[in-house]
């Protein structure tokens, strides 16, 4: 227990309460993998941070900081990919990893399609957390965006709203987003009211605000203050059930008042205290339509929140159909041909015509357990390691899929 209590007070100096929540996750049980079609959001992003520690990814890569130096830290890069395109990246390095792990005598894990799931759920879910942010900008923002006008900190500032320094010390940026939209109607009358220019938020500005915030704070912490991470299969049963899919379409489904979030996927792939600010930017005018078509604005509870937002952030974590034409080209320009032919001669890798494992997370694992093997092979008949661009899995993936239909 101790050495548990110490843990978690190094990754809370490393990386602030936002990513003590993906070491916590590593010491819990985990429940199985239930993520093998490719189409199902995941319940809980963040159970492969206990497979990226059993299956030793972490003797290579840390996590801002937290793990292994032989490869990149993996939570200091936005992954901007869908599934297969991250797959198409594990690939592309697999020559790379699989020098320095025999190096280092590390064996080569396997992963069984709900591993790799996970795995690559936790990767893609990393930055949905914040990094620490920077309290003294965060305090110049206090006055410059006119929040000290209406809220006190520490003495300071107005009492049209409430005072800051009763924020409980460790709230978490779900609170942050949940606040604003749930009195987002009080405090632009206030702010009207009063003549106070409605202030934007861009970059990291809200993080930093709130990184402020929260050091000002003098609210008693909870005994367990830690935030539990979002849904994001419950996120899109709240986001039609709360009536967001009236206004907003995902991928030309639901209403056309809004965008269509669906298509906005990268511009919504932000940390929690971004999308807060997004949603404060916003806010006057979705909250001026929703008055016009008479639609209660809904409140959210903070489950609720972290929920919904979880859910925009995989939006882009699915790959679109790919293109059967690109993918017959791939296949030949990338030598895959060389291996894998339908012309009835002996082939030196498996029939591809009786391709049984289609989902993307199943051809993710599928790519990474053969990999060693496809590459003694690939050398003994001297064939160049191809490599993927982005979208190039997806291509490849449908051109198979038409050889079995």
């Amino acid at each position: 227990m101790r050495f548990f209590e110490s843990g978690l007070k190094r990754w809370q100096r490393v990386a602030g309460m936002s990513l003590l929540i993906l070491i916590l996750f590593s010491f819990l049980p985990l429940n199985i993998y239930p993520q093998k079609n490719s189409n199902y959001f995941p319940e809980n992003p963040l159970e492969g941070s206990k497979i990226f520690v059993i299956k030793g990814c972490v003797k290579c890569h840390a996590i801002r900081g937290e793990g292994g130096n032989i490869g990149p830290d993996l939570g200091k890069i936005t992954f901007k990919n869908t599934l297969l395109d991250m797959a198409g990246i594990m690939w592309n390095h697999f020559p790379f990893m699989s020098e320095r792990m025999e190096e280092e005598k590390i064996d080569w894990p396997k992963f069984s399609s709900g591993e790799m799931s996970s795995l690559i759920a936790y990767l893609y879910y990393i930055n949905y957390f914040d990094e620490p942010g920077n309290a003294k900008k965060g305090e110049a923002l206090f006055s410059e965006k006119g929040c000290a006008k209406c809220h006190v900190v520490e003495g300071r500032g107005g009492n049209a709203g409430p005072s800051l320094s009763k924020f409980k010390r460790d709230y978490s940026p779900i609170f942050m987003a949940q606040a604003m939209w749930n009195h987002g109607s009080e405090m632009e009358a206030t702010m009207k009211k009063l003549g106070i220019k409605r202030p934007q938020f861009k970059d990291k500005e809200m993080i930093d605000l709130s990184a402020y915030v929260r050091r000002e704070a003098r609210g008693e912490k909870r005994e367990y203050g830690f935030m539990l991470p979002g849904n994001p299969r419950e996120g899109k049963r709240q986001f039609n059930q709360k009536g967001c899919i009236k206004c907003h379409s995902i991928n030309g489904i639901g209403g056309k008042v809004g965008p269509d979030l669906g298509k906005k996927a990268e511009e919504l792939r932000r940390s929690l205290n971004e999308v807060a600010g997004l949603m404060w930017n916003h806010w006057p005018n979705m909250y001026k339509k929703m008055i016009e078509m008479k639609i209660v604005v809904p409140s959210f509870s903070g489950k609720e929140m972290a929920d919904i937002i979880a859910y925009l952030y995989f939006l882009g974590y699915f790959d679109e159909k790919g293109d059967i034409k690109k993918g017959e080209i791939n296949f030949k320009e990338k030598g895959c041909i060389k291996c894998h032919n339908f012309k009835g001669k002996e082939m030196v890798g498996p029939n591809l015509r009786k391709l049984t494992n289609t989902t993307s997370i199943e051809v993710a694992a599928d790519m990474w357990n053969h990999a060693p093997m496809m590459k003694d092979k690939m050398t003994k008949l001297k064939v160049q390691w191809p490599k993927f661009k982005k979208g190039e899995v997806a291509d490849l993936m449908e051109y198979l899929r038409s050889l079995k239909r």
